[in-house]
């Protein structure tokens, strides 16, 4: 009976609008030399030795007889460095890079897995061919950015990444150092934040987010029936917008304000996606209405400004403003749901483990999976 009667609807992003298999568009390094970005490339196997090398090995993909299984963006990832996995590895895992690349076998000698509150995870790998260890790190690139020296990260980098978020790509950014021991059998005594420090940028892999065929006229029947739809991403925020325009979520002509802020204990800096223009006050924004009488102006948060207005009381203010939740944390999920709960029947409809809580939390839970989303959610579904 609550199903009938759900009022808002609020959706993950990747593998629930869009399709569960990001592609991979290129990659884009930086000279070590110069520190600067050099150009975009779509062939990996062109891209800088260390580069290739981390696109093969920092991930937590496994072949089970033929079968490669894991994350479905570390799969793509894999896949894009045409590297194979030896069954029969020494370490954790061996990694047999591409054989027209000369990089040789890479034995994963430890690895800490992707972790939300982290947005990141790392790999130690041994070089066969030079027998250097080598520490590998992987995630959001605001995070890399804020771990990696900050000789190795070009100036234009926040521009780069914001440039490619807003033609709708996923982008990960990846970080290096080289160990001072060659002895795999320390990798042990370090921490890893002790093995992630002092890393040097590398670059940006880069897929491309492409919506599923029948999102745009779900999203559109379901407006029709005057349901709200929200969507709750941990991607960047820039490209949330740009799925939430090309599905419908976002009317045609409507301005968009990014609210972000580095803390929560930051104040909340907007700005006009499209101009880049600073906005000081965004109520005047907000009150002017189209002909249908809605605003003509939609706001999106990154997560650190959805716990700043959680934390002031202006959530409850700007709930119904905000379209577009980024860089949200399982638990932020959780919390936006439970917000749209108090005034509102609230579904939620995802397709990974991250979504599983926001899923158990909601007035309803549509998992879009046959998997681990499907495990607390009543309504399941594997297409």
């Amino acid at each position: 009976m609550t199903a009938g009667k759900v009022q808002v609807l609020c959706a993950d992003k990747t593998g629930t609008l869009t399709r569960d298999n990001l592609e991979h568009y290129g990659g884009r390094c930086i000279d070590p030399a110069t520190g600067k970005f050099v150009e975009f490339t779509s062939d990996l196997l062109a891209t800088d030795r260390l580069f290739q090398q981390a696109v093969a090995s920092c991930h937590a993909v496994a072949d089970l007889n033929g079968q490669l299984i894991g994350n479905p963006v570390d799969i793509e990832q894999f896949r894009a460095s045409k590297a194979t996995i030896d069954p029969q590895p020494e370490y954790l895992d061996a990694i047999q890079t591409a054989p027209d690349t000369n990089l040789g076998k890479i034995h994963v000698v430890r690895r800490f897995q992707f972790v939300h509150a982290r947005a990141s995870m790392s790999v130690v790998i041994l070089d066969e061919s030079t027998g250097k260890l080598h520490v590998f790190v992987k995630g959001s690139f605001e995070r890399l950015k804020a771990i990696s020296s900050a000789r190795s990260v070009p100036a234009d980098y926040d521009e780069a990444c914001a440039d490619l978020a807003r033609e709708g790509c996923y982008v990960l950014a990846f970080a290096h150092k080289t160990l001072d021991t060659a002895d795999p059998a320390r990798v042990g005594e370090f921490t890893q934040d002790e093995l992630e420090s002092g890393c040097d940028m590398l670059g940006l892999l880069v897929f491309k987010n492409m919506l599923k065929s029948d999102t745009a006229q779900a999203i559109a029947e379901l407006k029709h029936g005057s349901t709200r739809t929200v969507m709750i991403t941990g991607d960047t925020a820039l490209t949330g917008i740009v799925i939430a325009r090309q599905c419908g979520m976002i009317p045609e002509n409507t301005r968009v304000l990014l609210g972000e802020c580095k803390t929560p204990a930051d104040e909340i800096q907007w700005v006009d996606v499209d101009t880049r223009e600073p906005v000081d006050n965004i109520q005047p924004h907000l009150a002017e209405l189209g002909s249908d009488g809605f605003s003509t102006t939609e706001l999106a948060v990154g997560g650190a400004a959805f716990e700043r207005l959680c934390a002031t009381g202006e959530i409850d203010t700007l709930l119904f403003n905000i379209r577009v939740f980024a860089r949200m944390k399982p638990t932020h999920k959780v919390e936006c749901v439970e917000h749209h709960m108090k005034y509102a029947v609230t579904a939620m409809c995802g397709d990974g483990g991250n979504d599983s809580l926001a899923l158990r939390a909601a007035h309803v839970g549509i998992a879009l999976s046959d998997a681990e989303a499907s495990i607390v959610s009543p309504f399941s579904a594997s297409n």
